[in-house]
């Protein structure tokens, strides 16, 4: 690696308490510096939501005796903007965010904290990466960690082009039933609503949505089928969302 000692900031949508970052901060103390910001809270799904109408407080975090961080009462994005433009007196080489608990594909990037949060890091100007780990129920993070240390070297070793953040999905299997990395786009998988009306006991009516995610995709180009082929799926992705192909024909409605 070019620094020797790289700045890295971890945050995640599934708080600080979670499995997935506390291996994801044992996997970057082998390469350098680490500092956690993460919601003190589950804040899966929040997309890229920043708070404006509330005051965000920061409080000292531990566990195990070892792990240090700092637990935020606001969003994935928020803790990235925090670090960056106020609490960390240097900027980080790095922003690393997960691991996160099921993965992070198709049209569910749009909601992922998780995402958000690389995302923001990429907007700051910061090389930023997101991992996510396809399963709700994770017991061995052995791969994730591996995967975890290689991208971040090769992020570090390599850089990002301006505006390009990495969306990495790690599939569910043992080291050696991994197949490798694959370089993807990413695919059409999506979440289908179970959207279930219900009554209170005070006759009052509310849903409560629950659901299932449908993964359709076919080419071993893109992120679903390579998780479901136990590939590491590697996407680039930007957080621009302009359609340039469609701007000439827009243009022709003569607005």
């Amino acid at each position: 690696m070019k620094n020797k000692n790289p700045r890295i900031l971890l945050t995640n949508d599934d708080g600080i308490y979670s499995k997935g970052i506390y291996a994801l901060w044992e996997a970057m103390n082998e390469i350098g510096d680490v500092t956690v910001l993460a919601p003190n809270t589950e804040k899966s799904a929040v997309g890229h939501a920043v708070t404006i109408s509330d005051p965000i407080r920061i409080e000292p975090c531990s566990r195990h005796g070892n792990f240090k961080g700092y637990a935020v009462n606001g969003t994935p994005a928020d803790c990235v903007k925090i670090a960056i433009g106020s609490f960390l007196d240097k900027k980080p080489n790095i922003v690393i965010s997960g691991i996160n608990a099921g993965s992070n594909m198709g049209t569910n990037i749009l909601y992922s904290g998780t995402v958000s949060a690389a995302a923001e890091g990429t907007m700051l100007g910061v090389p930023s990466i997101a991992f996510s780990l396809n399963t709700f129920n994770a017991n061995n993070y052995e791969l994730s960690k591996e995967v975890a240390i290689k991208m971040t070297k090769s992020v570090l070793d390599h850089g990002l082009p301006k505006g390009t953040l990495l969306n990495v999905n790690i599939p569910k299997c043992e080291i050696s039933e991994c197949n490798g990395y694959k370089i993807t786009s990413q695919g059409d998988e999506y979440f289908l609503d179970d959207l279930e009306k219900r009554e209170d006991p005070r006759g009052r009516i509310y849903y409560w949505m629950s659901g299932k995610i449908v993964n359709n995709d076919t080419s071993n180009e893109q992120d679903g089928y390579a998780i479901a082929n136990n590939w590491v799926s590697v996407t680039p992705i930007q957080y621009k969302l302009t359609d340039h192909k469609f701007i000439d024909d827009l243009k022709s409605w003569k607005l």
